[in-house]
Formats: structure tokens, sequence, C-alpha cells
């Protein structure tokens, strides 16, 4: 769920009937499904919380920032990089040719539903894995190069909680003028026929009106906060899906991973709320345990993901087996970008030496060759080391019984541990900000080496590939909006983890840290 972080709870549109979803498109690779398949979240129960009417809301996004341009794709595509979403020209990480679109964002997926009697005709836009998990391609001195992404890496910058407030605000400003906005809609879409323009106006924005008059001026459409560039509220999420309790100032927020090596996990979530029924919850793995019917395994769980980042019903993402499947089966070969800037050899030698002797017995054996080491033993160590615990907490027996009610039974042992699953480190490099929640902005600053910050920017940032983490160099032009993190708000302690660092010496953790560039 890391997604997924993301909700968009602007229109309630259930009165239209039941949906009429268009397939989903056509099943291909692991890497294509993972960047362009919409896993049959295209459709119009998802207006209800996720989803959004992307004509409209693209015209209103436009509308709303006049002085970003004209009325043109040019400005969409600044308005949506904005708030993190990557508009890339190629997708590199994937292991053969994938394409990105270029009608919408990397990870927006858009397609038509035609729901009720009569039918309308809707333009719909929902998120998909690549909106979190393909982040930017990095250039040897730090800076993103944001004309391609890299599938699997996290998306840092995507900011759902700016993203959701814009949509609902933009909105509420645009059909104050319905004749402005709906030629907005046809400037930037020319191709919108009759059937979809009546439907836009004589169903769409009627409801879209009711639904904004029950959320007051300024405020966010959500029960709960999708917090700042870079980490989502994945549990929130769930617990609006399934109509379960949930605390008004919920945060369990979740820093969006690089997603290699996450076959060798045994149960999923940063507390290891999902297991295969049956199995051991917390066990090792080796290299030869990562087997497909293991992989299969964690495929399965991953699909119920869509619920919350979606919006899917427990059964529409059972459905979607056959794609998370795919999907995993690629992410088992895939392999984070290389580190792009110099590494100190002799460094990150003796990081090596380091990392076995006070790392290893969590996150993780590694061996092969020493420029790139891969990942053979896996302990899934899981406990608590004094990091933020909203996260560990939020997850209750009402979302165990949720997923026990559902046809993901038989899939998903769901319960709640309390504690935290230590991750496997691949990536490392290009996942700043660090600990669960997002919280600390470098790895110098992780480790001691420096003060941890109590509120730094995030978002459209570079990395600083000596303290490892988010840098705004002289003269940067960030490439999306930053946001404040507060570290001094719930849910985003950037306590923990200190005591790991006990026995290291400043020149042990140095070397530690040249060290994890290469994983």
């Amino acid at each position: 769920m890391s997604s997924p972080r993301k909700i968009i709870a602007v229109l309630g549109l259930a009165l239209l009937g039941s949906a009429c979803a268009p397939p989903s498109p056509p099943a291909g690779s692991g890497a294509e499904t993972f960047a362009r398949h919409d896993f049959g979240a295209i459709n119009v129960q998802a207006l209800n919380t996720v989803a959004v009417p992307w004509k409209l809301t693209a015209a209103a996004l436009v509308l709303d920032d006049p002085a970003g341009g004209g009325v043109d794709r040019a400005h969409l595509r600044r308005r949506m990089t904005s708030f993190g979403f990557l508009w890339p020209e190629r997708l590199e990480g994937a292991g053969e040719a994938v394409q990105p679109s270029a009608e919408h964002p990397l990870g927006l997926n858009v397609g038509t539903v035609t729901p009720g009697l009569p039918p309308v005709k809707i333009s719909v836009a929902n998120l998909g894995c690549a909106a979190c998990h393909a982040g930017p391609v990095y250039a040897a001195d730090g800076a993103p190069l944001t004309q391609a992404a890299w599938l699997g890496s996290p998306n840092t910058s995507i900011d759902l909680e700016a993203y959701t407030r814009a949509v609902t605000q933009a909105l509420r400003s645009g059909l104050r003028d319905e004749p402005r906005l709906m030629a907005a809609v046809e400037t930037l879409f020319p191709d919108t026929d009759a059937w979809e323009r009546a439907s836009l106006r004589w169903a769409v924005i009627p409801l879209a009106k009711r639904r904004l008059q029950t959320i007051p001026d300024g405020a966010s459409p959500l029960p709960f906060s999708n917090g700042s560039p870079g980490v989502t509220n994945g549990v929130a999420a769930l617990k609006l899906q399934g109509r379960t309790a949930r605390d008004a100032m919920e945060a369990g927020f979740t820093s969006v991973p690089d997603l290699a090596d996450r076959g060798f996990r045994t149960a999923l979530l940063q507390d290891g709320a999902y297991a295969p029924p049956g199995r051991s919850r917390w066990r090792p793995m080796t290299r030869d345990d990562v087997t497909p019917a293991h992989r299969d395994r964690l495929a399965d769980m991953v699909s119920f993901f869509t619920v919350p980042s979606m919006g899917q019903t427990p059964k529409g993402a059972h459905a979607q087996i056959p794609a998370a499947r795919r999907t995993f089966a690629w992410l088992a070969e895939r392999r984070p970008q290389a580190f792009p800037g110099p590494i100190d050899a002799g460094l990150a030698a003796r990081g090596a030496a380091t990392y076995a002797r006070a790392c290893a017995s969590c996150h993780g054996e590694y061996d092969g060759p020493s420029e790139r080491p891969r990942l053979a033993r896996f302990p899934n160590w899981r406990g608590r080391i004094g990091t933020d615990p909203a996260r560990a907490e939020a997850f209750t027996p009402a979302l165990s019984r949720y997923v026990a009610d559902s046809p993901y039974r038989t899939v998903i042992d769901a319960r709640r541990t309390g504690e935290y699953a230590a991750p496997p480190l691949a990536g490392l490099w290009s996942s700043a900000p660090y600990l669960h929640n997002g919280s600390v902005p470098t790895l110098a600053q992780l480790m001691l080496l420096e003060p941890r910050a109590e509120r730094f920017a995030v978002g459209g940032h570079a990395l600083d590939f000596r303290t490892v983490g988010v840098a705004y160099p002289a003269g940067y032009s960030a490439w999306s909006r930053p946001a404040v993190y507060d570290t001094r708000l719930p849910g985003r302690s950037n306590r923990g983890h200190e005591a790991q660092f006990d026995g290291l010496s400043p020149e042990d953790r140095w070397a530690l840290i040249e060290y994890l560039k290469r994983l």
C-alpha cells in the first residue's frame, strides 16, 4: 500500500448507476503492466473516492492557475508536474522497450466509461502503480533528469495531498463559470464528442456541485491527510474504502520505497500485516527460496493494494491477480538504477565490512561483485527501534475483519503486528527521505553524522551524493513544488534507529554510506 497512496475524493457519482467499464488494456509484459495497466480501476464506482473525470478536472486545474500560461497541453503538463507527477519522454529500468503515454502523466491511467441508463460517457482518470513507483533518472551530479523515469524507483516528489486539495479547489472555482470550463475542456481535448459534452453538462457537473457543497471552503475532501511529497497514507485510505472506524488525526504515513528485492519478503506492508495463510509470517529467505510459487503468493496479496490506492472493491481487485503476478515476476528481475556518481572503492570496502557487522542481521546479506552486490539472504526481521509508532498502530482488528470477509480470505492472513519490518536496502540512495515515514532527509542525518532536521523541504529536489539525500543546491530550480516536512506533527517524528549506530565511529558511518551507494 505504497502506495498508494492516494485518494481524490471529490465526486459522488454512484447515482449514475452501475459501471459499464471498458476492458482493461490488453495484457502485456510485467513491465508494461506495471507502467500502464489500469488493473480494472477505470470504473465509475472509483469516482466516489479515488478517480476523477479527467477532462473536467484537467480543464479546471489549468483555469485555476492563470499565471501558468494559456489553456493548452503544455500548461496542463506544468500543472500536473507541479504536484510531482512525472510526464517523461522515455522509461528506463524495464529491461525492455516500454513507452510512456504522451497524453497524460505517468501513473495516471485514463479510459472511458459509459454507466447508467440512459448511459453517460465520461473519461475517467485513476492512479496506477507508476504514479508513486517510478522516479526520475539521476545524473552524475545528483540532478534529476525528469525526461526519463526509472520504473520501480520511488517517486519521492509525488504530492497527493497537494493534488487532492488542488482538484477540489479548481473544480469549485471552475464550476462557477460552466461555459468557460466547458470551453476549456474542448480546447484541451478537441476530440470530445457531443455525447461526452452532454454527459459532462447534464450528469457530471450537477453531481460534482452537490459533492463540493459538502466540503467546507479550504478543507480537504478527505477525513485524513495524504502527507507530504513522497509519502502515502494507505491504511487510512483502506479504512475509507472499508468504511471502518478511523481517527480524524490518523497519520500512519509510509515513505515510498524502491521495489527491488521485495520478493524476499514473507509478509507485506511496513508492519508485515499481510501474510499468506498457513505460512510463517517471519522467516529467513535465501535467493533459492524466492521461487515462482512464493512470488505468486506475494503478488496475490499485492493485488489487494488496488483497493485503497485505486478505489477497487475487493471482488474487483481479486480479479486482477493474474496482472499482479505478471508484474511481480518482472519485479523479481528488475534492478534499481546504478548509483550514477563516483564511489570511493577503498571506503566502500571498509563500509562493506561495517555493514556485515552492524546491519546485515536486520537488512540482509549481500554477495556477488563488489561493484554491484546482490541480496543473498534476508532475515525478515521485525521489531521496534524507537521510530514513530503511528503507522504500526494504525492497522486495526476491524481491517483484519474487512479482509477476512472478502474474497481475499484465502489469499491474505491480515492482522495487526504492532511492529515494523526491516526492509531490503537496494536502491536506498535514490529513496530519500528516510525511515518508514520519510522523516529524515539524508543518510548522514540518519546516521547522526549531522543533526536531524526538525523541518526540511522535500519535493522536486536534487540529491546530495555526499550526504546521500534531499538537496536544493544553489541555483537549482525544483522540478515540482516543494513542501515543508515538519517532524513535530503527528506521525512524522524523526526519532529512532539511533542506537544501531552507537558502536560505529564517524569514519565507519561515512564508509557505510559509501557502501550503501552500491546496493
